[in-house]
Parts: structure tokens; sequence; C-alpha cells
């Protein structure tokens, strides 16, 4: 329930209520903002308003079982502030906790009763089916999860036979090239110990050629040099120095003979660089390393095994579809049998309520349709059907009932359908109806709100004359607008005003009549 709400330059009010648990009522002249004081809750809910401006704030204190809970939401910096007790939070916070906590009604916003999903709840609720539709739920869930399950598998079977060929060709293909742990690592260094044999090869070659035995060698020409020497018979200096570079060039060549020594490999570098390339070529398809490359192997050969057994799965989640079909049908139909059994009920106990509020030649029916596929809410689709007239033949809820009958047929709703924790807001419901509905309507708000809290804005003197607490809403001089909690007098003066126009001693006891009524 709400307990005290405060206002301060929302439009032209600035205002404390302090509310009772029980039945609220706000009247006051038309204009005075009565709508205005009631769009304030609906301001603190999250709605948007249009005569808020920089300082503007609305605040209010709940009590949830017995806990408080603040809630606030003002304008600064012309943006929007929300608090739930005394800390900042974000806008769908406090929506999400003010969500079950309070509940508009109007004769527009009993629309929802039209609506054949409300009429099915409603009609839940009175069948007491919560528990089987719990149960059935979990089960549909499961249910639609097989269906897509199955739909899923059945498309995969179409395109089965190409997939599988794709399957063992990249299976075989891998296979074949033989891709070991660690083989490619070694391929690499041995291709630079290969490449390293073939440049030593050449040095070597390039050596012996030039230096050594190779036609026109440096020895043989250096050789041809000294016997030319020696027939000449001179420089004998020239001569043992030439001799020293032959005998270095020789020692020379001998090093180079001994120091670069070509190792022994069994492969060739061109088979090197081949099957490098072949796994190079693997990589790019099916993965970036030995590991990438077994991890997609093992994933294909799972998905070639299942293609392979899909016959079997498809059988097996069309016998689990099966299973779950019969389950379904079988809490479907309990939860049928519950709703006839509950419909009868609700119609006795809606033409019951009907006669109390002046509606003795109302009809009613529930109407149960089984339905083909089964829904979250069963197999089961629902009409209400009415007539206010005993001449006309009942016909859907929604193209039958009139404005002032859809809210007495909200208040039978309300009197059964109810949440202790939520605070109803009733703006005008009782708006076109005439003295004798009024009282009757009074009867069922003030048992309503035996339950919960209820706030009602009336112009009706019966309602008013039923609340445990009366807010009268006016404008002063300058347009301000001031909300007054009234005294039990004043709250008899005003029905006296409601009934006559103005305080007369008669319509001063016709409300003191009406108020007695609601003391006995």
């Amino acid at each position: 329930m709400i307990e005290e709400l405060r206002l301060s330059s929302f439009g032209s009010i600035s205002a404390e209520l302090l509310f009772s648990q029980g039945f609220n009522v706000i009247i006051g002249e038309t204009g005075a903002g009565k709508s205005l004081l009631l769009s304030s809750i609906e301001f603190l809910k999250g709605k948007k308003s249009n005569v808020v401006f920089e300082g503007s704030f609305v605040e209010a204190v709940f009590n949830v079982q017995g806990e408080e809970i603040f809630i606030r939401r003002e304008i600064k910096n012309g943006r929007s502030r929300y608090f739930l007790n005394g800390m900042r939070v974000p806008q769908n916070l406090v929506e999400k906790k003010l969500f079950s906590l309070i509940t508009f009604q109007s004769q527009r916003q009993s629309i929802e009763l039209l609506k054949p999903s409300y009429q099915l709840k409603l009609l839940d609720v009175f069948s007491i089916v919560t528990p089987l539709l719990k149960e059935y739920k979990k089960i549909y869930e499961l249910y639609r999860q097989k269906e897509t399950e199955l739909k899923k598998l059945l498309d995969e079977m179409s395109a089965k036979d190409r997939e599988i060929d794709i399957l063992r060709f990249q299976i075989e293909e891998i296979k074949s090239v033989n891709f070991q742990k660690g083989e490619e690592e070694e391929l690499l260094a041995l291709r630079e110990v290969l490449l390293k044999s073939e440049s030593v090869k050449r040095f070597k070659s390039l050596a012996k050629r030039f230096l050594y035995d190779g036609e026109d060698s440096a020895l043989e020409k250096i050789e041809v040099v000294i016997r030319e020497l020696e027939e000449l018979g001179v420089g004998e200096e020239i001569l043992n120095r030439l001799n020293s570079v032959y005998y270095e060039i020789e020692d020379i060549y001998s090093e180079i003979e001994k120091s670069f020594v070509i190792p022994e490999e069994d492969i060739s570098l061109e088979a090197v660089e081949e099957r490098l390339y072949e796994i190079e070529k693997l990589k790019r398809k099916y993965g970036n390393s030995y590991e990438e490359v077994q991890k997609f192997l093992k994933k294909i050969e799972r998905r070639l095994e299942a293609l392979e057994n899909l016959d079997f799965e498809v059988e097996k989640v069309q016998r689990d579809l099966e299973e779950l079909r019969k389950e379904l049908e079988s809490l479907a139909n309990k939860i049928s049998e519950l709703r006839k059994k509950g419909a009868e009920k609700l119609k006795e106990y809606l033409i019951s309520s009907f006669s109390e509020l002046c509606m003795e030649s109302a009809r009613f029916e529930i109407k149960l349709k089984p339905l083909e596929d089964f829904l979250p809410t069963g197999k089961d689709s629902v009409e209400f059907l009415f007539s206010g007239n005993p001449k006309l033949p009942l016909s859907l809820l929604s193209s039958s009932i009139s404005g002032g009958e859809l809210s007495r047929f909200l208040l039978s709703v309300l009197t059964f359908f109810t949440d202790s924790k939520t605070t109803i807001v009733f703006d005008e419901i009782d708006s076109g109806m005439s003295g004798k509905v009024l009282s009757k309507v009074a009867e069922k708000l003030r048992k309503i709100s035996q339950k919960q809290q209820i706030i009602a804005v009336t112009h009706s003197p019966q309602i008013l004359a039923a609340a445990d607490k009366v807010f009268k809403v006016e404008k002063d001089q300058k347009g301000e607008v001031i909300v007054k909690t009234l005294s039990d007098e004043e709250k008899k003066r005003e029905i006296a005003i409601m009934i006559a126009g103005r305080i007369t001693e008669g319509s001063l006891s016709a409300a003191e009549d009406l108020l007695n009524r609601w003391e006995e």
C-alpha cells in the first residue's frame, strides 16, 4: 500500500497526502486538478509528463508486508533522477519495483477485460489450474525444443548424402598427408641444413677448381711460372717466394677440405621442399597448425558419425516427441476439465455479482473451444459471451457490453482477482452510473478495499460516503492547486453538496443517512 505521497511543483500542485490502508477517495470540481494528482503517481512510475520543470519532484512511501519503501523522482538539470530508499537508481529499477505495487483502472483501461488472453487468465485463477499449468508449461517448453531439434535433423537429412561425401573427402585428404606432430618443425630445420650443405658443396667445388686441380687452377699457373724461373736460373728470391705461395695454397686447400664437412642426409632438399609444400597446402585448408588440423579432423569425424547415425537420431527424437505429446495431451485435458468446472462457477459468481450491481437482466456464458495445436496456455481458447438486454442474444463481450456495464464487470472481477500488495487506483470508473447502481458500486469498492488499498476519483456521493479517507482538490484564487484532507464533518458537507448542489437541511440529512449506512 501507499502510505504517503508528496508533490512539489508538479504542474500547479505542491501537496502532501497521507493515505488510509483501506478506501481513499479524491473529490473536486472538474478541472480542479484531480487528474493531475493521479498523473503524478504515473510520473513516479516512469511516465513522461509535460507539467514538470526544474525542481519538480514526486515521492512516495510504500508499505509492503511491514517494510517501508521510499521512491522519489525529481527533475534536476533538465533530466529525471530516480531514488530508491535514498539511493540513486536507474529508471527501470523503479519501474520494476512499482509494477506490482500500484495499478490504474478506468473505464478506458477496463478494455483489458475484452482480451481473450486476459479472460483466460481470469478463468484460470477461478479454476485453480496454476499448479497443473506450471507443470504443463514445463513440458510444453521441452516439446517445442524437441520440435525444433527434429526440424533441424530433418533439414540435415535432406542434405545428408552430399555432406557425407564432402566429409569423407576431407578426412581422406587429411589422413593421406599423414601430417605428424613436430614434423613441420623438423623439416624446416632439415631444410636449413640441406641449404647449407649445398652452399658448402658449391664452395668446396670452386676452391678445388680455382685453387688446386681445376683447369687453369692457381697451383698450376704458379707451377708454370716457377718452371720458367728455374730454366732462366735467375730470380732466386722471387722463386723462393713463389714456392712459399704454392705450398701456402696447398695448405689452404687442405684446411678447406678438413674444415667444411658436408652433412650426410638420406633426403634431398627437393624432397624436403615438396613435403613442406604438401603440409602448407593442408594447413591452408584445415588449420594453421598440426593441432588445429587434428582438431578439425576430430570434429568432422564426429560430424560424419552423427550423419551416418542420423536416421537413428531422428527416430529417437520422434519417440521423445511422441511421449511429450502424450504428456501434454493428458495435462491439457486435465486443465480443460478444470476450466469447464471453473467456467460454471465463474459464471454463477459473476451473474450473482451482476445482480448485486443492478444488472439483474444480464446474461453471461463462458465458451471454451478445443484447439488443434498446443499453446503455452493449453489447448483451449475462451470467449466471454454477454448480453445486458434479455431481448438481445448473447454475443462476444467486446461487442455487446457498454462502458458502465464493463466497469461493473471489472468490479465483479476485482472482488476475487486481487493482490493484497497492490494498490488499485480508480479514475472515475463510476462515470455515467445511476444512483441505485452507484450504491452497489460503492459496496463493491468497499469490499475490495478490505483486501487491498483503493484510491478512487469520484463525483458520486454514494462512493464518497463509503470512503475511509477523503481528499479534496481545489484551486485557490491564484490558480494554485490545494489538496485538503477532509474531516468527518467536512466529508458530510461535501456529500450534501453532491446530492443537492448546495447545503440544505435536507441534503445534510440525506448525507447523514448515507454515512450512517456505512457506520451500521
